[in-house]
């Protein structure tokens, strides 16, 4: 008789057992497949930060060399087709100069600009963010970065 209590025992503990880790497993999936895309999405904002350094840095130079590229948009398409990150920069419709990016009335001289992760953009196109998209947050966020670097001359 001890022998059947015992097995009724440890019976229970499989099916406690069984039924906890269907509860948990999936709970824990979600939560990793979370941290992976916050991670994704934190190098991402790094390399955007990247490339509007990089950007703001090229056309900051190309103003100390000719002053007249503030007006000249296709000029600084041209500056701004060169920067490439692969997988994450691939054209120049990512930046942006904002209103107010060029700062040259006043001290410190200064340009501002922007970098937007945009997926589908670009050969190759950019992958989508975040994927997968089970509940459809795509449409919803967007990845920018700004980087504002002074204008100077070093000699």
């Amino acid at each position: 008789m001890n022998f059947s209590k015992s097995r009724q025992k440890r019976g229970g503990v499989l099916v406690e057992a069984v039924l906890s880790s269907c509860f948990f497993l999936p709970i824990i999936v979600f939560v990793i497949l979370g941290i992976l895309q916050v991670a994704h999405a934190y190098v991402i904002g790094v390399n955007m930060t990247e490339a509007s350094q990089l950007a703001a840095r090229a056309l900051s130079d190309e103003y100390l060399r000719d002053p007249s590229i503030i007006n000249n948009f296709e000029r600084q398409q041209l500056i701004l087709n060169r920067i490439r990150i692969p997988g994450m920069v691939t054209s120049a419709e990512q930046f942006q100069i904002p209103d107010g990016g060029w700062v040259i009335s006043s001290f410190p001289r200064s340009i501002t600009v922007s970098c937007t992760y945009m997926p589908g953009l670009g050969e190759p196109p950019l992958p989508r963010f975040p994927n997968p998209d089970p509940l459809g947050f795509a449409k919803r966020v967007c990845i920018r970065s700004s980087a504002t670097v002074p204008i100077f001359q070093s000699w």
